[in-house]
């Protein structure tokens, strides 16, 4: 037993060693990245003494900053040298304005936190494979601080995605489909609803398919919505909600299966739909 526990303990220093020098080599790595000093210069206004009325003009030591920042193509180590100067009544000193942050006291910029968004929702790339890649691009980093950016990054755009759902709410004729993804947890579900206007395309994540989502976003609007025969959307489309208009896509694919026991009628509802797809092309030329 004592050996045993002896074993171990050197097993966990290993293992703690071992974080210790990843740490250092990926401090290593950072070091290595293409830097560039950004200034940033006190405006008159700002050298105004709030004091005695002067002028803040005698130079002091520099603030800095550092922020790493993300360029297309490769990532840049910025170094923010902000302005100071003091005025000679000795009781002022101003500063140049700081680097703007996403979030308060974070080391990564609007641009690198964008960046992770874009690939993790527009490019479909899953966070774990984005860590490799920035680490290919010198900055190395755990799968847990891309989720905290992305997190975050989340919760500064949350009022851009619900302007875009009530846009999409407001539009006359509203295109709706909902699909499904795994999730972490074992034998779950979530889904992606989609909301598509003429202009303007929404998304609003649910943990499960129920009408919820589509009532909570829709709920209350009038106008035409284009679904299938899902009854999950039923609650917005009633008597006094939106019209339902079923999606042709849906339906022909039916027709087009039965094309071989019933060759006839399946062409022809087929070339009914046909016409449709037409009418509809010509009306947006």
């Amino acid at each position: 037993k004592e050996l045993r526990k002896e074993e171990s303990a050197e097993e966990k220093e290993a293992r703690r060693q071992g974080a210790l020098e990843r740490r250092r080599e990926r401090a290593a790595m950072r070091e290595k990245l293409r830097a560039e000093t950004v200034i940033h210069h006190l405006d008159d206004d700002q050298r105004e003494c709030t004091k005695c009325g002067g002028t803040a003009d005698r130079d002091l030591p520099s603030k800095e900053t550092q922020l790493y920042e993300y360029v297309p193509g490769h990532f840049v180590r910025q170094r923010h040298v902000q302005e100071k100067a003091a005025c000679r009544c000795g009781e002022f000193i101003a500063t140049a304005d700081a680097p703007p942050r996403p979030t308060e006291g974070g080391h990564y910029g609007p641009g690198f936190m964008a960046h992770i968004a874009v690939m993790k929702c527009a490019d479909s790339t899953p966070l774990y494979r984005l860590a490799k890649q920035y680490e290919r691009l010198g900055i190395p980093m755990s799968r847990s601080t891309l989720t905290d950016l992305f997190h975050q990054a989340a919760e500064k755009l949350a009022p851009l995605s619900q302007r875009l759902l009530s846009l999409v709410a407001q539009s006359d004729i509203v295109q709706a489909d909902e699909t499904s993804l795994v999730m972490q947890k074992p034998n779950r579900r979530g889904f992606v609803w989609t909301f598509l206007s003429d202009e303007f395309i929404a998304y609003r994540f649910a943990p499960d398919r129920s009408g919820d989502t589509p009532l909570d976003v829709l709920g209350g609007t009038r106008g035409t919505l284009v679904v299938d025969a899902y009854t999950g959307y039923n609650r917005v489309a009633d008597v006094d909600g939106r019209s339902r208009s079923s999606c042709l896509a849906h339906v022909r694919r039916r027709f087009f299966e039965a094309l071989t026991s019933a060759p006839t009628e399946a062409r022809h509802a087929l070339d009914l739909i046909l016409s449709v797809y037409r009418v509809e092309h010509e009306a947006k030329l």
